[in-house]
């Protein structure tokens, strides 16, 4: 039996559908809860809740999470001061929330009152055939009535019954949350990490090149706030990969650019990313910190306690100082500036490729960055230095960042499958990294370590353990990389690209060069 969701008539109270109902049939209606109270619907700065079909409210320190899908309305008392699923302890809404999103914090959209009332249809003994749900949920002068219905086992005639009455009374289904915004008048603020940029085949290529940068200086600025007010942790990281993106785009697409420009922009781009460095380090740790104390003997995570307690603390103060950088009129003035720069393509001379077609442009660099990157890691062994494996990385984040700038150009599912391939190199080629990048930091820690006596020696034991559990690990994503890499260079993936990416001239070329 699938549960009724839906919208209830202002005009229709369940106390006078059951009225209508003890007139008309042997059923009632009992109404065992009711409670009101102003409140917040709440979502992430991504629309995560919205997304999965979920509504979630506030009222004083009570959570309401209905499920558009499934009907169900969850509870749980939250916390003061909570932004994030794990914030809130064991309980069925914090579960659900983890599972949309553990990194993100769940933010006002809009204030509300809502009245929720439980139920149950009863037969005329007293019976309970089908209960139900109901929030009447209501913002300024617009009021939107949600309800769920729960069959009870072994009485789908009941349900039935109960379903043709609500809608014979005018309820109607509802499963999708932007129903719910339309009636409370809510307007949804659009946000994603991966903006979709509308690019196409004959356009001169530096005028893609400048609308790609636009749209993902947008982005940039759009994270700006969060980062300021310290809301969670993902607003810094999607500023910096906006960033990285730009300064990608600017030194991949050099001869598009005149050779002065490309310099002065990627120096730029690159000084406002360091900016965040220490912060977004300091972040990575601290949410690696229940991985951490699982590696380690329990033995060790008293020195580990204390590590993290002078993270915390690092942590803290360099959020004041990117706050403070940010707030401040030099970064305005250089983000403003950076952003007028790239209002007009007519404010580019244009390198030696500038007028060449957006399509033919994205082939030609597509296959150039995959040759570079087969030719790199060819050459990969158990031996091969760090730094080689890092510069491998970094040419398959490039081609990736590629192939996602110029997707409306190619068929999305033959993309897509080509993506998912190199993805799978480049998940190993990034743990493999940030295992070596800790191990460093954990070099540094050591040394710049000013504690003396039992804490030292407890700090020195816990960075022992981690670190020696860093290198294993890193050695197990070396011999990942290897067998990835034999499946992302095999004869079917190198036809794929070459399909995909071929021009209609130079295809003898292309095809010689990537068997290479």
């Amino acid at each position: 039996m699938e549960p009724f969701i839906f919208f209830l008539p202002r005009s229709l109270s369940m106390q006078k559908l059951g009225k209508l109902l003890s007139i008309e049939s042997a059923f009632r209606l009992s109404m065992e809860k009711s409670e009101a109270g102003e409140g917040l619907l709440l979502d992430t700065f991504e629309n995560e809740n919205f997304q999965a079909a979920k509504i979630l409210f506030q009222t004083g320190q009570l959570l309401l999470l209905i499920d558009l899908q499934t009907g169900q309305l969850f509870e749980q008392q939250a916390v003061p001061g909570w932004k994030l699923a794990a914030d809130l302890g064991e309980g069925p809404v914090s579960r659900l929330l983890a599972d949309i999103s553990r990194l993100r914090a769940f933010l006002p959209v809009a204030k509300v009152k809502v009245k929720r009332e439980v139920g149950g249809l009863l037969d005329d003994v007293g019976k309970t055939l089908v209960r139900f749900h109901y929030l009447t949920v209501s913002r300024a002068r617009k009021t939107a009535v949600i309800g769920g219905t729960l069959p009870l086992r072994g009485y789908p005639e009941a349900h039935g019954e109960f379903k043709q009455a609500l809608q014979e009374y005018g309820a109607t289904p509802c499963t999708d949350a932007g129903d719910v915004y339309q009636r409370l008048g809510i307007e949804k603020k659009e946000y994603t990490s991966k903006p979709e940029i509308s690019l196409l085949p004959e356009t001169p290529i530096i005028e893609s090149a400048v609308v790609i940068i636009q749209t993902l200086l947008r982005l940039v600025r759009s994270n700006e706030a969060g980062i300021v007010e310290d809301i969670d942790s993902e607003f810094l990281h999607d500023y910096r990969v906006g960033l990285r993106k730009v300064r990608s785009v600017v030194g991949l697409f050099s001869e598009v650019f005149k050779a002065e420009d490309t310099i002065r922009l990627k120096a730029q781009f690159g000084e406002l990313t360091k900016k965040t460095n220490a912060l977004r380090d300091l972040d990575v740790y601290l949410l690696e910190r229940e991985e951490y104390f699982r590696l380690v003997p329990p033995i060790t995570h008293a020195g580990l306690r204390l590590l993290f307690a002078t993270f915390a603390a690092e942590r803290k103060e360099e959020q004041k100082k990117v706050a403070h950088f940010m707030e401040s009129r030099a970064y305005s003035r250089r983000i403003t500036a950076l952003q007028k720069e790239f209002a007009k393509t007519d404010n580019f001379g244009g390198g030696p490729a500038a007028q060449e077609s957006t399509l033919a442009f994205a082939c030609r660099l597509i296959l150039k960055r995959y040759r570079k990157v087969c030719r790199t890691a060819r050459d990969i062994d158990e031996n091969t230095p760090d730094p080689v494996i890092h510069r491998l990385r970094i040419h398959c984040k490039k081609l990736r960042y590629l192939m996602e700038f110029f997707a409306p150009l190619f068929p999305p599912e033959a993309l897509r499958q080509l993506i998912k391939s190199l993805k799978v190199l480049q998940d190993n080629l990034g743990k493999f990294n940030d295992y070596s990048v800790q191990q460093s930091f954990l070099a540094g820690m050591m040394a710049g370590d000013s504690r003396r006596g039992a804490e030292a020696l407890q700090v020195a034991q816990a960075i022992g353990a981690l670190t020696a559990m860093l290198y294993r690990l890193q050695l197990e994503e070396r011999n990942q990389i290897m067998n990835n890499f034999a499946r992302f260079d095999s004869p079917e993936i190198r036809s794929e690209f070459h399909e995909l990416f071929h021009k209609e001239e130079g295809q003898d070329e292309d095809n010689r060069l990537l068997q290479q």
